[in-house]
């Protein structure tokens, strides 16, 4: 699920992002001031994070979970070699994303 929630992030449509969280879908971006948003606001985060940063690619690094949790190890690469490293924890209710955490490091180049 994580993989095809990435997908949108790269590009995908981003209203797609209903069909893999739950209704009542938390995130927390703690990185962020104004980071709290539900599952009506995703689809804008993404569609507004990608007017702001056309270029980025997302890879993830690798995964680690348990029970119902899955931790993210992610770089995003941005135009003129930068990049940023960010941790996201996702909590699951069967095969939806209900709630996540993420942070972030400002972007740094290579």
């Amino acid at each position: 699920m994580f993989s095809r929630l990435l997908d949108v992030w790269r590009g995908g449509d981003a209203t797609g992002i209903a069909d893999l969280i739950t209704t009542g879908y938390r995130g927390h971006m703690l990185h962020l001031a104004e980071g709290e948003r539900t599952a009506a606001s995703y689809a804008r985060w993404i569609e507004d994070y990608r007017a702001t940063n056309p270029d980025v690619t997302f890879d993830l690094v690798d995964q680690v979970s348990a029970d119902s949790r899955l931790w993210s190890r992610l770089v995003a690469h941005g135009p003129d070699s930068r990049h940023a490293h960010g941790m996201n924890v996702s909590r699951f209710e069967g095969d939806l994303i209900a709630e996540e955490w993420a942070i972030w490091s400002d972007w740094r180049d290579d």
